[in-house]
């Protein structure tokens, strides 16, 4: 296995990590909807886990928008520093961090709210 192998499995499972966590973020507010009663108020013990989920969503964007930033700046200033296109360089192992903490914080916070939702959810249907 080459550097390259690990590095691509490494991005393609982070992806569909995000991607999930997106997707099980929009159907726990769905969820809490479903509950909310009909003076549009959303029961008590479903408004922490609501929160997790928007927080959640926000380390997400934050992720991507950070690793943007990172990643974005440091390429231009090896273009502006006349970096060949082919020429072999290593990037400070710093960059990823901010990125995987993001990450970290993303999964935590909804696995956190789903926790709350499941057993406001035991505790409602048994």
């Amino acid at each position: 296995m080459k550097l390259k192998d690990a590095r691509d499995y490494y991005y393609f499972n982070s992806g569909k990590t995000s991607d999930l966590i997106r997707q099980v973020g929009l159907a726990g507010i769905a969820i809490i909807w479903i509950f909310k009663s009909q003076a549009l108020q959303i029961p008590q013990p479903l408004i922490r886990p609501l929160w997790l989920i928007a927080l959640g969503l926000v380390f997400d964007l934050l992720q991507y928008s950070v690793g943007t930033l990172v990643w974005g700046v440091y390429q231009r200033r090896k273009e502006l520093n006349k970096t060949k296109e082919d020429e072999e360089f290593k990037a400070p192992r710093w960059f990823n961090w901010p990125g995987i903490s993001f990450f970290v914080l993303k999964v935590c916070s909804i696995g956190i709210a789903y926790y709350y939702i499941i057993s406001f959810l035991i505790h409602t249907i048994c």
